[in-house]
């Protein structure tokens, strides 16, 4: 996992070629401006999705993981909290979706830690970890939200 501020993005454009243009489509796009949807970067290697949503309770949120994927999840408006533990030996109750690249996982709250980002922030999550996205800051909120993911 990897958090900080847009500003600090580009920091991050040598994990790989296919990082480096996502992140330089993230630093030349107004996502503000997009409507919620799937946006091709790349083909299937790396696409955009934006979303908007209200933030819940992290009972109502399930952890997951992806295996084919990283995640550059930008804030783009408001404010969410993310449940994180790397994955080591934990199983998910049911089977790994290799269509929808998803393992839900049911972790308690305290085997989860949480960090909150705010708008012209991002977090990277790649398949060694754990992630519980959509989690409210103190009461339910709206945010837009996107989801880069990055074919590895």
């Amino acid at each position: 996992m990897i958090t900080s501020t847009l500003a600090q993005l580009h920091w991050y454009e040598i994990i790989g070629p296919r990082f480096q243009k996502a992140i330089q489509y993230v630093l030349a796009t107004d996502f503000s401006r997009l409507e919620t949807g799937k946006y091709p970067i790349d083909g299937d290697n790396i696409f955009a999705i934006v979303n908007e949503y209200s933030t819940k309770p992290p009972s109502e949120c399930d952890p997951e993981s992806h295996r084919d994927y990283a995640d550059i999840q930008i804030m783009v408006g408001g404010t969410e909290r993310f449940g994180y533990a790397p994955l080591i030996d934990q199983v998910p109750p049911t089977p790994y979706d290799p269509e929808k690249d998803v393992a839900f996982y049911a972790l308690a709250e305290e085997d989860l830690s949480y960090i909150t980002l705010k708008t012209g922030q991002f977090i990277i999550f790649f398949p060694t970890d754990i992630h519980q996205p959509e989690v409210f800051h103190r009461q339910p909120g709206l945010v837009k939200k996107v989801v880069v993911k990055v074919a590895l």
